[in-house]
């Protein structure tokens, strides 16, 4: 009997636990549907972003968000922003993260990275886009020339910036949103995206 409530009592934590949502900062903002999901760095970012909707059993690509590595790329005049039906999308959602082998794979430099991005800006800007600049993989992709630039052409223009406490390890993104009037949303782990996720989703 005294076993049993153990379980009982072991259960009980672990529903507690994952209910409750570890993060600093204020409370995740909306995301209006439909959205571009991009890449800022071409790293594994997107990729990642899309597996944690699938997991989320949430948003559907190419219902609710379109996923494209390199909008603007091919196209020197304009950055395409509009989904399967041709109709304007509401909002982009950045990850932010450079590889050097995700910049041999699109066969491009970071320079080249950074021109895009800033060409991708002025089209969000143009078109009165929301910006969601998300940095989740931590300190693994920090410190570098790239993943700085990265971030460095992203997250100033942002509407809304959510970050890993390991991203902001040296306190990088809590002082620009400081700086820039930033709403910014520090999560415990990589993990609390999905938490992140659902709350979109419960309000689109």
């Amino acid at each position: 009997m005294r076993k049993l409530g153990w379980i009982v009592v072991l259960v009980m934590v672990l529903i507690s636990s994952s209910m409750t949502f570890a993060y600093t900062g204020v409370d995740p903002l909306n995301l209006p549907v439909t959205f571009l999901l991009t890449n800022a760095g071409q790293g594994t970012g997107r990729k990642m972003m899309e597996a944690q909707f699938l997991a989320t059993k949430t948003f559907k690509k190419s219902v609710d968000f379109i996923s494209n590595a390199e909008p603007g790329r091919d196209n020197t005049f304009e950055v395409d922003f509009t989904d399967e039906q041709g109709n304007m999308v509401k909002a982009v959602v950045a990850a932010i993260g450079s590889t050097a082998k995700g910049l041999g794979a699109s066969g491009i430099t970071i320079d080249d990275e950074i021109a895009r991005l800033n060409k991708m800006i002025e089209a969000i800007k143009k078109y009165n886009l929301m910006l969601i600049a998300i940095h989740i993989e931590g300190q693994v992709r920090r410190g570098d020339s790239a993943n700085e630039r990265s971030i460095d052409a992203i997250a100033p223009f942002a509407d809304y910036i959510v970050v890993t406490k390991d991203s902001d390890f040296d306190g990088k993104f809590t002082k620009l949103a400081k700086e820039k009037n930033i709403p910014l949303t520090i999560l415990d782990n990589q993990l609390e995206i999905q938490k992140v996720i659902r709350i979109w989703y419960e309000n689109k």
